[in-house]
């Protein structure tokens, strides 16, 4: 039981199910974030190469900016580490590898953010 504004009502959801919930709710919402700007950038990253090296027309300058812009560059990685991580911890969680999915998913949080930092320090800037 749960008490709502001084009453007694049934707890429908147990606390560590709702946060195993709340987990998995962010996991899948970075995930489709991740997806967006992946499947933005990942194709304007190409058609500016090739504007770059004359494979087709089109505006050279900007494409020169995009292209090399290490702002896109920071997006794009932290997307694709981000969107893999998550991706993996979905397959151990479905194949029944791994049980703790709260805890997957700091492990990979952590493992993201150090590797997102560590190549943006050593290649990007």
């Amino acid at each position: 039981m749960s008490s709502i504004n001084g009453k007694n009502v049934p707890t429908v959801i147990k606390r560590d199910v709702w946060e195993q919930i709340q987990t998995g709710m962010w996991a899948w919402l970075i995930q489709r974030i991740t997806s967006i700007i992946l499947i933005v950038l990942l194709p304007l990253k190409y058609y500016t190469g090739y504007v770059l090296i004359g494979g087709i027309g089109g505006n050279k300058a900007w494409a020169a900016d995009f292209h090399s812009s290490a702002i896109v560059d920071g997006l794009l990685l932290l997307a694709v580490i981000f969107h893999a991580l998550y991706g993996l911890r979905v397959i151990l969680i479905d194949y029944g590898w791994v049980k703790q999915a709260k805890t997957l998913f700091k492990v990979f949080t952590a493992i993201g953010i150090v590797t997102y930092l560590a190549v943006l320090f050593f290649v990007i800037l």
